[in-house]
């Protein structure tokens, strides 16, 4: 069992990401948002981050960062819908050049999700 955490500003992906990988058996802190993923990374540390691109405070980036800083190790999945004015693939460019080891469009499949968590649980790219 691994343990993720999920950083997503919209409750309702937030849940049903939480969903999906809590039915793999898997262990899920949340955050609603950068700030709050980052400030849980001073004193926790985690498998597998899975984070929201686009969000208030501090969005996905920062996130990635602080992950690299303080846990260089740890996983790193990067999802985003994009916005009116950022298109997710750019938005997702972006979160590959701070390191994140995979990326995924929203809205995505369930399937796609632990798909991709299992592969990077399991060590692979």
């Amino acid at each position: 069992m691994a343990k993720v955490l999920v950083v997503e500003d919209s409750a309702a992906v937030r849940l049903a990401v939480t969903e999906v990988i809590e039915q793999a058996g898997h262990a899920v802190a949340e955050a609603e948002n950068g700030r709050i993923a980052i400030e849980r990374l001073e004193t926790e540390s985690f498998d597998l981050i899975i984070t929201d691109v686009l969000m208030p405070e501090a969005d996905g980036v920062e996130v990635i960062k602080a992950v690299r800083a303080r846990h260089p190790d740890t996983r790193v999945l990067a999802i985003s819908g994009g916005a009116p004015n950022l298109p997710a693939g750019y938005a997702l460019k972006m979160a590959e050049m701070f390191a994140a080891d995979a990326v995924l469009y929203k809205p995505f499949l369930n399937d796609e999700l632990k798909k991709t968590v299992a592969r990077l649980l399991s060590g692979e790219g």
